[in-house]
C-alpha cells in the first residue's frame, strides 16, 4: 500500500511526533535533551519555522510548530533527526536508526485547535505516568509558558495572547486539563480539525494541482522566489571560500577530482550549504557538479585529525574560524557549535 503523500505547506501550523525504534530510550539526560533543542533551533532558523510547544517523552517526541512563507516541513526534520541520531550513537556508542522511518505530521486547524495541541503536548508527560508535575517536567516547554524566560527558538506569545497575555489564565487551563480529555481528534490520520477544515484544505491542495490555477501559479512564484533566494546565499558563500582559498570558483563547483586546495574549498563549501542553507541533497547537488548526493548530508564529516595549517586565522570569517577550529583537532561537532 503506498504511504500517504504528506502535506507540506506554507504558512500552516503542524503537530509532529516521532518514536523511536523498539522503544529505545532517545533522551537520557539534560544533554541529550539540550542537544536536541539545539539542533531544532539551528534548523527551525534556516526554514523559517516557528515552534509553539515541545515535550521530549523518553522515547519520543511532540512538536507544535508552523510554518513561514515557505514550506519545508520534510527536510527540516530530515535534518533534525539525522543530526541528533547522529549525535546520539557517538555519545552513547550505539548505531543504526533512532527513531522510526517516518516521522509524524498531522496538520492542524491552527483557529480552533492550537490551545488543544498545547495543553495535550504539555500534559502528555503526566498521561504517560512520567511525572505528576507536568510544569516540572524538564523536557517540556510548559515552565517556560507558566515562568517566563522563553528562550529564542520558543515562540510563546501568540498563545499566551488568547489568554490576555495573563501566564496563571493559561496555568488555569493547563489544570482544567487534569480532568479532562486532552487528546484532540484526528481525521483522515493527517488532520487536526473539523470536517469543514478538511474539505478546505483538500480543496486548497487540488487547486495547487492543478496546472494553471491561481493557486498553482502563486506556489510557482513562490518556489521561484526561494530558488533566486537559495542561489543567491549560494553565490556569496562560493565567493568568501574561494576567495579564501585563492581557487577560481566555477573549478570549485565544476571540477572533477578536485585535489589541495580546491578539494578543500569543495568540502567547506558543501557543509556550508548544507547547513546554511534550506537547499536539499539533490539541489546541492545539482548546484556542486560532479558531487555525489550521499557526501551532501549532515552525517559528512572532516575527518578529526585533520589539519589545515597554511591559512591565518581570522576570528571574524566563518570559513577561516571553521579552519581554525580543524587545526585544533576537536571533534567536527564542536567546530561547528558555535560557528553555524
Amino acid at each position: 500500500m503506498a504511504r500517504t503523500r504528506r502535506i507540506d505547506l506554507p504558512a500552516s501550523l503542524y503537530h509532529v511526533l516521532s518514536r523511536t525504534n523498539t522503544g529505545d530510550i532517545a533522551f537520557r539526560d539534560e544533554c541529550d535533551r539540550n542537544k536536541f533543542l539545539h539542533y531544532l533551533a539551528k534548523y527551525i532558523e534556516v526554514f523559517s519555522f516557528r515552534v509553539h510547544a515541545f515535550c521530549l517523552m523518553e522515547n519520543h517526541f511532540h512538536l507544535l510548530m508552523e510554518s513561514g512563507d515557505n514550506p519545508g516541513l520534510s527536510e527540516l526534520m530530515r535534518r533534525l533527526l539525522t543530526a541528533y541520531t547522529i549525535y546520539f550513537n557517538r555519545r552513547h556508542r550505539r548505531h543504526g536508526h533512532l527513531f522510526q522511518g517516518r516521522f509524524k505530521s498531522l496538520l492542524v486547524d491552527k483557529t480552533s485547535q492550537m490551545l488543544a495541541l498545547s495543553r495535550y503536548i504539555h500534559l502528555n508527560p503526566l498521561a504517560a505516568g512520567q511525572t505528576k508535575a507536568p510544569e516540572k517536567f524538564a523536557g517540556s516547554s510548559l515552565r517556560y509558558y507558566l515562568e517566563g524566560g522563553e528562550p529564542p527558538y520558543l515562540h510563546t506569545a501568540e498563545t499566551l495572547l488568547w489568554f490576555g497575555g495573563e501566564r496563571e489564565k493559561y496555568a488555569e487551563f493547563i489544570r482544567e486539563g487534569l480532568t479532562q480529555e486532552t487528546k484532540p481528534a484526528i481525521l483522515q490520520r493527517r488532520y487536526v480539525g473539523d470536517k469543514e477544515f478538511v474539505r478546505r484544505t483538500e480543496k486548497r491542495l487540488a487547486y495547487l494541482e492543478q496546472a494553471g490555477s491561481r493557486a498553482a501559479l502563486a506556489e510557482a512564484r513562490r518556489a521561484n522566489s526561494l530558488l533566486e533566494e537559495g542561489e543567491r546565499q549560494a553565490r556569496q558563500w562560493l565567493k568568501r571560500v574561494s576567495g579564501y582559498f585563492g581557487v577560481e570558483p566555477e573549478v570549485v563547483r565544476r571540477g572533477r577530482r578536485l585535489r589541495e586546495r580546491h578539494g578543500k574549498a569543495r568540502t567547506v563549501l558543501v557543509y556550508l550549504l548544507s547547513e546554511k542553507t534550506a537547499w536539499t541533497s539533490a539541489r546541492i547537488a545539482g548546484y556542486i557538479i560532479n558531487q555525489s548526493m550521499k557526501l551532501i548530508t549532515p552525517a559528512s564529516r572532516f575527518p578529526s585529525s585533520a589539519k589545515y595549517t597554511l591559512y591565518p586565522v581570522n576570528p571574524v570569517n566563518p570559513v577561516e574560524n571553521i579552519l581554525f577550529f580543524l587545526r585544533l583537532n576537536v571533534s567536527f561537532d564542536t567546530c561547528f557549535k558555535s560557528i553555524l
